[in-house]
């Protein structure tokens, strides 16, 4: 086949990233943006230099367009069912940003028409195609630590952007839901087993419903705007229980100001089962040590041929493999029953913090293993 003729619906920070990433690829053209803010469109067009791409405000308008192969879409949580069931069932493959959905019923009938339809679907799982997570993923594969037994994420970090939907959870699914789901998915890549059972507490600290908030965020085009309605968490700490006895647990907090200046940021750790560790910090480097041979090592990983931009990492290697699974008819990476797996995680969370019990898995769906 010739070029794949791929269209954007939603422009925001992430679906303005992907199209001028998608951009830069030659086997694809952006034929299509579809987003009813004309500055998302404005912003994402000037950075675009191989298409010239049709714009419209309504998906609606691209569904029986006969020379559109495969869409991504970047909107809110609550409407990924609608947008990405219409794609598919009209035939075109989809990359869809995490979380697949904000509801186990909608994640399940966005899977169900993949699959009928049998149209790629990926998840903007972006960690998987990162070369600093599948460094660590090989070391564990060549035996440097033994099974895993202990994991640990530390997110401390400023706020969601200031929109409305975020910090609803009735559209996002809540701060675990919209925010966690790449950690939760890490937890499952390295440990490699079934998650059994989960237990989280979390409440509001900071952001408080009923009480006004002027909202800034240090990595979006969004300006600072004052938010009253918030029936989200703003911090939590989570354990995942798995069935071979291995445990992770992991941290948020969603109010530093303006961001972290600590310096470390986004920290994710393994014990093995040898006594070693690994410790990833930043996105950027990965320390191993202890373990048989006693050694300490530190590693800078290159994070920035997987990305474009100063984006996430692995975020231009995901777009590659898109293109290469419409392509090829293979499954991607980051595939359904990956995200619903971690969807299940941090929905259990959720529901954990509510309900102040253990939450087991089987309660919600079962879960495979991948």
């Amino acid at each position: 086949m010739g070029k794949i003729r791929m269209g954007f619906i939603g422009v925001g920070d992430m679906g303005s990233h992907h199209c001028i990433g998608f951009d830069l690829l030659a086997e694809c053209e952006v034929r299509y943006i579809c987003d009813m803010n004309e500055s998302n469109v404005k912003r994402t067009l000037a950075e675009l230099s191989n298409s010239n791409p049709l714009i419209c405000k309504d998906y609606r308008e691209l569904l029986d367009k006969e020379d559109l192969d495969a869409v991504v879409i970047s909107v809110p949580n609550y409407l990924h069912r609608e947008v990405a069931v219409a794609f598919l069932e009209a035939g075109k493959h989809v990359f869809l940003e995490k979380p697949v959905a904000h509801t186990l019923e909608d994640c399940d009938a966005i899977i169900d028409a993949a699959e009928k339809q049998e149209r790629i679907l990926q998840i903007g799982l972006v960690y998987r195609y990162s070369n600093l997570y599948r460094r660590m993923a090989k070391e564990l594969e060549n035996g440097r630590l033994g099974d895993v037994k202990l994991m640990w994420c530390k997110e401390f970090r400023d706020p969601f952007p200031p929109a409305d939907w975020f910090y609803d959870k009735s559209k996002s699914g809540g701060a675990i839901v919209e925010k966690d789901c790449h950690h939760f998915d890490i937890f499952n890549w390295m440990i490699g087993a079934r998650p059994v059972r989960v237990f989280a507490s979390g409440g509001q600290h900071v952001m408080k419903q009923g009480q006004a908030n002027l909202i800034a965020n240090s990595y979006s085009h969004y300006d600072p705007k004052t938010i009253t309605e918030s029936t989200i968490v703003d911090h939590a700490f989570i354990t995942v229980d798995y069935d071979n006895g291995s445990k992770a647990n992991l941290g948020l907090c969603m109010y530093l100001k303006p961001r972290n200046l600590m310096g470390e940021g986004l920290e994710i750790g393994l014990i093995g089962e040898n006594g070693g560790q690994m410790v990833a910090r930043n996105d950027k480097t990965i320390d191993i040590a202890g373990g048989q041979d006693s050694t300490k090592e530190h590693l800078e990983i290159d994070v920035t041929s997987d990305s474009i931009m100063g984006g996430h990492t692995g975020g231009q290697t995901q777009r590659i493999e898109f293109l290469n699974c419409i392509l090829e008819g293979s499954q991607p990476f980051a595939s359904a029953q990956v995200g619903r797996n971690a969807l299940l995680i941090a929905l259990a969370a959720e529901q954990s913090i509510l309900e102040e019990r253990y939450v087991y898995l089987e309660e919600l769906s079962p879960i495979e293993v991948s």
